[in-house]
């Protein structure tokens, strides 16, 4: 345990007449400065006023109460990360009877960062008395003031260098046994500044395959088998506002408008539907428009927000005129050169540009001089598995993962070269190797533009990870769940995540550290 540490020594504390008689009172005056609000016993007998005195015992007792709390808020932070870190070394410590002489450089290091840790606990429980008796003054009461984020700051910046320098030393024993338990110990040092838990307490025993928010992040929908719930969302904490009903099978995709509080729905029943805000706790369903003859799995709308894409199970993409206002959908045509099931479908930021994938192929579609969709190229890649989910992350690059249970278990980068699209194998990102089942669809990649950020699930995982301007892809952290049936979606800001996950049949909310 830390213990709080002032700056000046007791004898130190001087009247501001220099009198070398020991500090008797405080006075509790505003208009004074530091030496001045304290009187010896000379200054005791000469003095006249009518601002209330409180003896320097006193005062110091209060203020050592106050830094004995905020160091303990200090040393909860603090424990979280210094428990982690030894746990990386026990880690490194089984490694190291193999590998004696390369572990003991690692070793060093995490001595060293629990160190640091412990420093900067040190360093932000040291005061100044005249810094905490102004404070007292100011506020007229003895309270505890604790910067939380000020303290995580500078752990994560922490976190962040050492994390660095000691996966430099890992990288050469990837092919170690025991290096995925290295590997998992330490990206688990970041994950609880980076991706914090700060709600679980609602169950949901339905069946929520989709989740989307609203532009501002002040309404979630979710869906809730055959029904839809309108939640209020304010500062990571849910609360249903109304549900409402219309379609006859189970709800796979949700779209809401960043225009609007309208919002586009489908399902299993094949039907999609658009939803018009009413009031505060109303909204009316279109007809069910039926063109496709399975299951919905995914729902694009462009940015201008006339027109939406679907792709299903029935090995097309419709192309659809949609119009919020008048709370309708026009079908205009199909593409059809999947062989199986579009699972993902997105757009480049051009909007010129659009590409899905399913089956074993990635498609890519240009749009020509009439606004049409047409066929592209069927893009070359090394892995042949069915694709679940992929996302265009700058406006000539995108990446896909594929899904299949015994898999490479990798995000894949494409690049527009010589005008096509063509795999870089260099900027492949392994993810945790998992053959023990396959990944399910239906919870697409959430892209944060402004920071560069994404939220990727596969299999049991989701994924944070962070994008160079290289285009080179980086795991932040990850979560992981019970099973692969978990489904969520990001607020547009980028700052909660709420994921409904079918064992434990809650949500879970969690609030990102973008920085």
């Amino acid at each position: 345990m830390f213990q709080p540490k002032m700056i000046e020594l007791e004898e130190q504390l001087i009247c501001s007449k220099n009198h070398k008689s020991p500090i008797q009172m405080v006075l509790l005056d505003k208009n004074l400065k530091r030496e001045e609000r304290l009187l010896c016993a000379i200054c005791l007998e000469n003095f006249e006023g009518e601002a209330k005195i409180i003896g320097i015992k006193k005062v110091l007792q209060k203020i050592q109460d106050n830094q004995q709390k905020k160091v303990e808020n200090i040393q909860k932070l603090i424990n979280i990360d210094v428990d982690l870190v030894e746990s990386f070394v026990s880690e490194l410590k089984q490694l190291k009877s193999k590998i004696i002489q390369q572990f003991d450089e690692l070793i060093s290091y995490s001595s060293e960062w629990i160190q640091s840790l412990n420093n900067i606990g040190q360093y932000n429980s040291q005061y100044s008395f005249y810094e905490e008796l102004e404070i007292v003054i100011k506020n007229n009461q003895m309270q505890n003031l604790f910067n939380e984020q000020s303290i995580i700051a500078q752990i994560t910046k922490l976190n962040n260098q050492l994390y660095d320098k000691i996966n430099m030393k890992l990288s050469a024993l990837r092919d170690q046994v025991l290096y995925s338990q290295c590997d998992k110990a330490l990206i688990n040092l970041n994950q609880h500044h980076n991706m914090k838990l700060i709600d679980n307490s609602i169950i949901k025993a339905e069946t929520c395959y989709a989740i989307s928010f609203n532009q501002s992040g002040s309404l979630m929908i979710s869906a809730s088998n055959y029904d839809i719930i309108v939640w209020k969302f304010e500062k990571g904490k849910m609360n249903e506002i109304t549900k409402i009903s219309g379609h006859t099978q189970t709800i796979s995709c949700l779209q809401f408008s960043q225009k609007s509080n309208s919002f586009v729905s489908a399902g299993f029943d094949n039907s999609i539907r658009c939803w018009n805000q009413i009031n505060q706790k109303e909204w009316k369903s279109s007809q069910s428009y039926t063109q496709h003859t399975n299951c919905i799995n995914c729902l694009i709308l462009n940015q201008s927000e006339n027109q939406l894409i679907s792709g299903g199970r029935d090995k097309s993409i419709k192309i659809w005129k949609i119009d919020f206002t008048n709370n309708q959908l026009t079908y205009l045509y199909y593409l059809d050169k999947h062989t199986n099931n579009v699972y993902s479908l997105c757009f480049n930021q051009s909007e010129d540009t659009l590409v899905s994938c399913g089956d074993e192929s990635i498609i890519i579609w240009k749009m020509d001089n009439l606004k049409k969709w047409q066929f592209g190229q069927v893009v070359t890649k090394s892995i042949n598995e069915f694709g679940y989910r992929l996302c265009f992350i700058n406006n000539d690059q995108f990446i896909q993962i594929a899904g299949n249970q015994i898999s490479k278990d990798c995000i894949s980068t494409f690049e527009l070269k010589n005008e096509k699209y063509q795999e870089n194998l260099s900027k492949e990102l392994k993810l945790i190797k998992n053959d023990q089942t396959s990944d399910l669809n239906l919870f697409p990649i959430f892209h944060v533009r402004q920071n560069n950020l994404m939220i990727v699930k596969h299999k049991y995982y989701v994924y944070l990870i962070k994008i160079s301007n290289e285009g080179q892809l980086k795991i932040i952290t990850y979560i992981k769940f019970e099973s692969n049936y978990i489904f969520g979606a990001l607020s547009y800001d980028g700052r909660y995540l709420v994921i409904w996950e079918k064992v434990e049949q809650k949500f879970h909310i969690y609030e990102l550290n973008n920085n």
